[in-house]
């Protein structure tokens, strides 16, 4: 592994994880944070105080700017904005012979139908990537403890107060409950069911501490979408497909107030002579708490003195099926680590976003290593990935994936007897 390796919108609070477990694991000769924020990026470059890292400013609005930064590099990182994501592909289609990988997860079929021009020019591009690898890799250890699945559940447990935020998570969380939106969906007997209505789906989950049992919701995640192209998905023959999720009290209140309050429904009104949108309004409020909190860099323990457990996400997958005639279920969680920063000053999101950032890092290097060698663009349910593999990396980082039932821990209770 070597070469130049370009980590676009670096500095952020998801990426900034992908650029750490870069420095910690990878051998890569130059990585180059490229970022408009010059202020953060300086910043994690300078804690991390490797000679190979240094900061690059990127105008991601301009194509020819990406261009630019992406000259002679071999690899590439896409933390940047979903709205920036045309560009970015414009910009990889001109330079040609990149490996990357690629945090968003919108558009998708505008995206893969670029594959084939992608892979003549000698790019092979890992779409969907960052926690999405965890949820379709737990998804992929369920089901293969059955001889045929009949349900899997996903579940995002994610847990931060309303202010322990960012403007792009603040907008995704809220999209995720937006009634106009029509991608809530779920897979059943082969077909993409969509357009399910904001909280529908509850069921009961039960995560690890600090989360514990929590109602949860379809969320417009594509899981239900993509996980029916995996190889174990079409071989267990899985009729159902969902992902829910579960947000901390102050989130469910807000978004159940937008609701109540028709916030979703109503027009412009008009305050002070000056029209306004309602969930505009309290959206920048939100925000600006959030955005607040992240200039505040800190040792680790200092991040949420008001809280008593740590802001971070919990991936899980629920699947249901049979084995040798025998209905049974299998539940496994996923935790990050913390502090994954080494203990080191750092902000709040950007802590909480490691279980986004690390992937990036581990499934680039997999592509570097030649482990994963598909062209063109493609997802973790089509890219061969070794999940057993994925897991002893993210675990040597920290992680922990839990088991907390399968088949054979059924079968050996039933020795017990």
């Amino acid at each position: 592994m070597s070469s130049k390796t370009v980590v676009l919108g670096g500095s952020g609070a998801m990426t900034s994880g992908c650029v750490y477990d870069l420095y910690q694991t990878s051998d890569f000769d130059e990585i180059v944070v490229a970022d408009a924020d010059e202020e953060n990026a300086r910043r994690l470059v300078e804690l991390i105080d490797d000679d190979r890292f240094r900061f690059e400013s990127v105008d991601a609005t301009d194509t020819d700017d990406l261009v630019r930064v992406l000259e002679d590099a071999e690899y590439v990182v896409n933390g940047l904005p979903y709205p920036f994501e045309e560009n970015v592909l414009d910009a990889m289609q001109q330079v040609g012979d990149l490996t990357g990988v690629d945090l968003n997860a919108f558009d998708f079929d505008d995206v893969l139908d670029r594959s084939e021009e992608f892979a003549d020019a000698g790019n092979a591009l890992w779409f969907a990537n960052g926690g999405l690898v965890s949820t379709i890799a737990l998804g992929m250890v369920a089901c293969d403890r059955f001889d045929d699945v009949s349900d899997v559940n996903f579940y995002w447990g994610m847990w931060r107060l309303l202010t322990q935020t960012t403007p792009g998570l603040t907008d995704t969380v809220t999209y995720e409950h937006d009634p106009n939106v029509d991608e809530r969906a779920k897979w059943e007997d082969g077909e993409v069911i969509n357009d399910l209505p904001a909280f529908d789906e509850q069921r009961t989950f039960e995560f690890p501490d600090p989360i514990g049992e929590e109602e949860t919701y379809v969320i417009s995640h594509p899981e239900p979408i993509t996980f029916p192209k995996s190889p174990i998905a079409q071989e267990k023959n899985v009729d159902r497909i969902i992902t829910r999720g579960a947000w901390h009290d102050e989130w469910k209140r807000y978004e159940r107030t937008l609701h109540a309050a028709n916030a979703f429904e109503t027009d412009r009104l008009e305050v002070d002579g000056t029209a306004v949108d309602p969930v505009e309004v309290m959206q920048e409020q939100v925000k600006a708490k959030g955005q607040e909190r992240e200039t505040e860099w800190k040792p680790p323990a200092e991040l949420s003195p008001e809280t008593e457990w740590t802001p971070q996400t919990i991936l899980s997958a629920e699947v249901t099926g049979s084995v040798d005639g025998q209905d049974d279920r299998a539940v496994f969680h996923f935790k990050q680590p913390f502090p994954f920063f080494d203990g080191n000053d750092i902000t709040l999101m950007r802590e909480y976003g490691c279980y986004v950032g690390v992937p990036l890092s581990v499934t680039l290097q997999l592509m570097a290593d030649g482990d994963v060698d598909e062209e063109g663009i493609f997802i973790t349910e089509t890219s061969g990935i070794d999940v057993d593999r994925y897991f002893e990396e993210m675990e040597a980082r920290g992680f922990d994936l839990v088991a907390e039932q399968t088949p054979e821990m059924t079968i050996r209770a039933q020795n017990k007897k």
